[in-house]
This record gives C-alpha cells, sequence and structure tokens, in this order.
C-alpha cells in the first residue's frame, strides 16, 4: 500500500488557491485590449452597438445606466478611495484585485451638464485623440466646444481648487469627444395652437409671447434656460453679454441690476403666459392637457411623440439652445487603441447616421455651416438650419451665476422686481 498524503482543510484551501489562480491568470483579458464603457441607456443604438462588437477583435463589455446623474456619481466612486476592512480578500487570494484598486471603465457618457463639474473636481483626463480623429468632426464647430470647454475651466478657477490644475483644451488635449446633439425645442398640441393663414406656429421664440397663449405654456423651473430664452428674444443669444464699468469683472450685484433693466419686463411678460415652471414635467404638464405649449428638449420630445402622435415639435430657424452627448475618460482609466476606435466609429457617417436617426439629437459630424444630412436623415425631426444657428450653453462664472438665481427668485411667481 502506498504512502498516503494528508491533507488537511489549510493544504487544500492554498492549492486549491493556487489552481484557481493560475487559471484566472490564464484566462484573464489584457487590459491594453478590453475596452468597456458605461454609457446613457438608447443613447446609442443596439445595432450600433452591436455592429463595433462583430468587427473587433477586443473584449468589449458596455453597461447602460438610466440617468446622466448615476454616471457622474460612478465617476466620483472611482476617485473616492474605499475604507480598508480588517480583513482582506487580498489576504487570501493575493491575485486578486483589491476593490479599491480596480480601474475603472475606460469611457463613460456624460453631458455637457456635468463635464465642466468632472473636470474641476479632478474626475476625468484628456483623451488623447490624434489629429486625423478631430479631423472629422467640423473645423468651426469643434473650434467653438473648445471654447466651450475653456471658458468653463477658467470659470472654475478660483470656486475649486482642483480647477487650477486643468489645462485648457486643444486638439491636443479634449477633455471630451461629443457624438450626439440635441435641442431645445417648443412643443404643441395640433390643432390647440394656430398660426397666420399659410404659417407655421412659432416661427420664433418671440411668438411665445402672443396673448394668445396667456397661461397656456409650461416651462422648466431653472432660471438659465428661461432667462437665457429672454436674451435669445432681446438680442439674439441665448448666452448672457456681461458688461462692466471698470476692468475687474461684476460683481453678483452689478450683474442683477443689469438683468433687471435688461430682461425685468420681458420676465413679467414671460410669467402671464406660463401656467407652470416645472423642472421635471414641464412636458407631463402638456401629456396631461393642463396646457397647449412646452419647452423641453428635443430628446424627450422626440420619446414622447412616439406615443403621443399629436404632438408637434418645432425649432425657430432662428436657432436654439444645444446640449452635447460625450465621451469621457475617468482619471486613471487606460486609453488604449480599442477606446480610440469607439471614438473613431461613433465619428464615422455610417454609425453616425444610425445615432442621428432616431430624431434624439444629430451627430456634431453633421453640424458644419456647408455639412449636408445623408438622405435617410433629410426628414429628421430636427431641422439642420436651425441646429446649425444654435449654440452651446455657456457656463457662467460664479458672479453671473448668483446673480441669475437672485433674479429668478424675485421675478419667477411675478414678485415685483426692485432696485434692493
Amino acid at each position: 500500500m502506498g504512502q498516503q498524503i494528508k491533507i488537511n482543510r489549510r493544504t487544500l484551501l492554498l492549492g486549491s488557491a493556487v489552481t484557481l489562480g493560475s487559471t484566472l491568470l490564464g484566462c484573464r483579458p489584457s487590459a491594453v485590449d478590453t475596452l468597456a464603457i458605461s454609457l446613457l441607456t438608447d443613447s446609442v443604438p443596439a445595432e450600433v452597438l452591436k455592429k463595433f462588437r462583430q468587427q473587433t477583435t477586443a473584449p468589449v463589455k458596455f453597461q447602460m445606466l438610466n440617468q446622466l446623474s448615476d454616471l457622474f456619481y460612478q465617476l466620483q466612486r472611482w476617485q473616492s478611495p474605499k475604507k480598508s476592512n480588517s480583513f482582506s480578500l487580498k489576504q487570501l487570494l493575493p491575485w486578486v484585485k483589491d476593490p479599491k484598486q480596480l480601474q475603472p471603465d475606460n469611457l463613460v457618457s456624460l453631458d455637457d451638464y456635468w463635464l465642466i463639474s468632472a473636470i474641476a473636481q479632478d474626475l476625468i483626463e484628456p483623451l488623447q485623440l490624434a489629429p486625423e480623429s478631430l479631423e472629422k468632426l467640423p473645423a468651426d464647430w469643434l473650434q467653438n466646444w473648445q471654447q466651450l470647454i475653456n471658458q468653463g475651466i477658467q470659470g472654475q478657477i478660483g470656486q475649486n481648487p482642483a480647477a487650477k490644475n486643468q489645462n485648457t483644451a486643444s486638439e491636443q488635449n479634449l477633455w471630451a469627444a461629443p457624438y450626439r446633439v440635441q435641442s431645445l425645442a417648443i412643443v404643441y398640441r395640433q390643432g390647440k395652437v394656430l398660426a397666420p393663414l399659410g404659417a407655421e406656429p412659432f416661427s420664433s421664440w418671440r411668438d411665445l409671447l402672443e396673448p394668445t397663449l396667456q397661461n397656456r405654456i409650461a416651462m422648466p423651473d431653472h432660471p438659465r434656460i428661461v432667462l437665457g430664452l429672454l436674451q435669445k428674444i432681446r438680442s439674439g443669444s441665448f448666452n448672457p453679454s456681461v458688461e462692466s464699468s471698470t476692468k475687474t469683472p461684476p460683481t453678483a450685484a452689478e450683474v442683477e441690476q443689469q438683468l433687471t433693466e435688461q430682461l425685468g419686463d420681458l420676465l413679467a411678460q414671460l410669467n402671464r403666459q406660463v401656467k407652470t415652471y416645472d423642472g421635471e414635467n414641464a412636458l407631463k404638464a402638456l401629456i396631461n392637457d393642463d396646457v397647449d405649449v412646452a419647452i423641453s428638449w428635443s430628446a424627450d420630445i422626440v420619446a414622447a411623440q412616439q406615443r403621443y402622435q399629436d404632438l408637434k415639435m418645432t425649432i425657430p430657424t432662428e436657432g436654439s439652445l444645444l446640449s452635447a452627448d460625450v465621451w469621457v475618460r475617468p482619471k486613471g482609466a487606460p486609453m488604449n487603441e480599442t477606446a480610440k476606435t469607439w471614438i473613431d466609429y461613433c465619428w464615422e457617417t455610417g454609425p453616425a447616421t444610425q445615432i442621428s436617426r432616431s430624431g434624439e439629437g444629430l451627430s456634431p459630424i453633421f453640424l458644419g455651416k456647408e455639412a449636408a444630412l445623408p438622405e435617410v436623415l433629410a426628414s429628421s425631426a430636427l431641422p439642420l438650419e436651425a441646429i446649425q444657428n444654435s449654440e452651446p450653453i455657456l457656463p457662467l462664472s460664479a458672479a453671473v451665476q448668483t446673480a441669475y438665481f437672485d433674479f429668478w427668485r424675485k421675478g419667477r411667481g411675478g414678485e415685483k422686481m426692485s432696485d434692493e
């Protein structure tokens, strides 16, 4: 009878661990090749995701999240050190990464509302794209996009110490890659809003002030959007032009005084038109027949039109306010070739057309002044001329933000505007 080998529980556990570790190390794909992306649900069509998987040899993982806020909080969690426990799995299985050492996804989708905060909080880093990749975007649009980010970074300096260490955007230092642009739009029930014979309703934003629409409009409860719209009616731009009597930037009180002089009467007039200011349910008020007109984002309107076919969306040809969905690189995430290939892929005509076909947004590759839409997008819900005449929402300095909210708080409910 051969010699019997005694195997106790500790020997078995360690022996199994070595075998399991060798197996895991042998099967785990290299981080150089693997691509992990967290993105907003339905922001990229399923067929685009499927085709990319088919044409790349690297493992690809797409994680869908329902809210942009969830994606932003995920960026924050990756940069927040986890508390160490008295017992760590790494003590038992040394080859297993400790949770606090897990790599973030290669790319995450955000929109420009969250972008500047992500930069200021040091949650993301530049994408490091090749110049030939950026040539797929219209040069004039890309220049405006870079300017938007730079203004946002400069506006954060002094408000957040981390922002002082951030570099401005350039072709070699792109903070975010836009892949879909949507617009602020007017939506109404057909047959409920009349226009002069032979004309469509709302050829201009000023039409919202027509006396026949008194107490019939729902708008977002957000000073940046509402006051931006009044700026558009007054001066032709959604973004404010703030003046200072000295070389130093104006104070919040000075900006508020300017807003009172420029927009006080217009806001009082708009208040008579608006039945409800609601940040979440302006569109819902229209669906419920509480109002006949609403102001909302095009993506939300197009989604609602699939169920409520009597809703009509329009964007005045004079232009609107744009919001971009973008790819960002979490801080510390590897920017491998597969990640760069994915961004390039989103800017190719085929996938960009698919992203634009839903009508919820347009790819930025079609936004150049000389650009023409593919034939399949000719009847897009977003009129190209109106989108090309539109502008991004520029970040505001701390003083201007304070002035906007104070002016809005006093004027929103019809409270008498004063010089106090």
